[in-house]
């Protein structure tokens, strides 16, 4: 059976790393392949060869037994090929049917002018194979990243797209939108498209896909069919070496209340929070996906308004009132998003990570800054974070996610916070990073830091939370310490089921 793309010896070098070494894969029609390794394994290098974004330094493409020339992303879709980007690419303010068919909009009846009701109709059509509701002339920004995530996948399936690739797609995803995308995956292979799905979760891997292959510093290190591998393999092939769940930590009580919320209220989201915050702590904030946990972080920090509530800190002089702006100079925030408000991808690593102190380099009464100075800091991080880079003048673009997410962390403790907001912390990074952030987390809350920690990943939460509030109903509905913190506790508090049904 003839191959509907097939990748052969696909090599790639960037100045002073080969980024791709003799690289192949095959994906066959009505064929889900799991794309699986670790951040800089390669595996977004391949599938932007793919997509038509970088020209491979040596390798064939084939599509359906044809070979084929891939210069630029418009080869890529012609060629029938839909790449459904981690970080989702639209217009905000533009409609589903106007985002969908933005480089192909139906021409109106005069010059210059769209047809929208033809646009609507095939929007509609392309939504309606999917079982989605969602409004042709609805606008980007009011849908939630679910509703964004199928309109991308119905764009794919409008253009006629044969071979559609999913980059880490329920990252950011509920409960139920997850259920949605994993039944979207199962009948885009039923009709007989070819599917590569790139995701660290390796339970979605094994559910999902038939086949799959896995990438390490650029090269091919394992392949087969998902039946006849364990989840324990696959991450030994990925990290080349066995390792298992989260970095777990001894738990720890805290010490002396140091943040205190009371009342907190935003609309109709946040109805009334209080929690206590304790020093030397990794205090969880669980909650389903839409509990509000996001935006409890950005109002008490004063991103976002409060409509109600107080804030209280104790330090040297007790306990006193202080308002979200002061907290916010008191708090290294660790923002749920990296690349849109964590990092100035494309500054050096340096310059990120010098950034929330540059009144530390200051030199003379000219106020000129010590770069030398703000550089050997940097390095200083780097190391002690295990920031894999080049050098420290690498830009944070080019860096995978995980040692970007390290990036922002070594940002924030420059200024050594005593409160310490980590938003999904972990949320695209690898099996090995993974833990190294975890393990980070522990060290520095057995060194003092007040960590409060959200994350959408339970075993996370599970392992590396002290104590763990739960978020529903707008309101703190149950709240767990040392043993008692179980996934099956967490699950039955967020939905509202006694633990005993969970």
């Amino acid at each position: 059976m003839t191959a509907r793309l097939h990748m052969a010896g696909v090599t790639k070098t960037f100045p002073g790393v080969r980024a791709l070494d003799d690289v192949s894969i095959t994906v066959h029609a009505g064929e889900v392949l799991g794309l699986v390794g670790v951040n800089g394994a390669g595996k977004s290098t391949l599938m932007n060869v793919l997509g038509g974004i970088y020209l491979p330094d040596a390798g064939t493409i084939e599509i359906d037994g044809r070979p084929v020339q891939l210069h630029r992303p418009m080869d890529a879709d012609q060629a029938g090929i839909a790449f459904i980007h981690q970080e989702l690419l639209f217009f905000p303010t533009l409609t589903v049917a106007e985002n969908m068919f933005i480089s192909h909009l139906p021409s109106g009846r005069t010059r210059f002018t769209v047809d929208k009701r033809i646009a609507r109709a095939r929007a509609s059509e392309a939504l309606d194979q999917l079982g989605s509701d969602i409004r042709p002339n609805a606008r980007m920004e009011d849908l939630s990243v679910g509703e964004k995530q199928v309109v991308e996948i119905a764009r794919a399936l409008a253009m006629g797209s044969d071979i559609v690739i999913f980059d880490e797609p329920s990252s950011s995803l509920s409960i139920k939108e997850k259920e949605a995308l994993f039944a979207i995956v199962r009948k885009l292979k039923a009709e007989g498209k070819a599917v590569i799905y790139i995701s660290h979760f390796l339970d979605e891997i094994q559910d999902l896909c038939d086949s799959y292959v896995v990438l390490r510093n650029g090269r091919l290190v394992g392949a087969g069919q998902v039946v006849d591998v364990t989840h324990d393999q696959i991450i030994e092939m990925v990290v080349g070496q066995a390792v298992s769940g989260p970095a777990e930590r001894s738990r720890r009580a805290g010490d002396a209340p140091l943040l205190t919320l009371s009342n907190i209220r935003r609309g109709e989201i946040l109805t009334g929070v209080d929690l206590v915050m304790r020093r030397g702590e990794v205090l969880g904030l669980w909650g389903l996906m839409g509990s509000g946990r996001t935006e409890l972080i950005r109002a008490i920090l004063g991103l976002e308004p409060m409509d109600a509530g107080q804030l209280s800190l104790t330090d040297e002089g007790g306990m006193r009132q202080i308002s979200p702006a002061e907290l916010l100079t008191r708090t290294a925030y660790v923002t749920e998003s990296r690349r849109t408000d964590g990092l100035f991808l494309d500054e050096a690593i340096w310059k990120n990570i010098t950034a929330t102190t540059l009144e530390d380099f200051v030199r003379g009464w000219m106020q000129v800054l010590d770069k030398a100075a703000e550089a050997e800091t940097a390095k200083t991080l780097i190391d002690r974070l295990k920031i894999r880079t080049r050098d420290y003048r690498t830009r944070a673009a080019n860096l995978s996610g995980g040692n970007q997410q390290k990036v922002v962390f070594a940002k924030w403790l420059s200024r050594q916070p005593d409160i310490l907001i980590l938003d999904e912390p972990t949320r695209g990074v690898d099996v090995g990073a993974k833990r190294e952030i975890g393990a980070l987390i522990g060290s520095l809350a057995d060194a003092g830091t007040s960590v409060l920690l959200v994350t959408s990943e339970i075993e996370e939460m599970v392992a590396l939370a002290d104590r763990v509030l739960v978020l529903r109903g707008g309101v703190i509905a149950a709240e767990m310490s040392g043993d008692a913190i179980s996934e099956a506790a967490l699950m039955a508090a967020a939905m509202g089921t006694e633990a005993a049904d969970a």
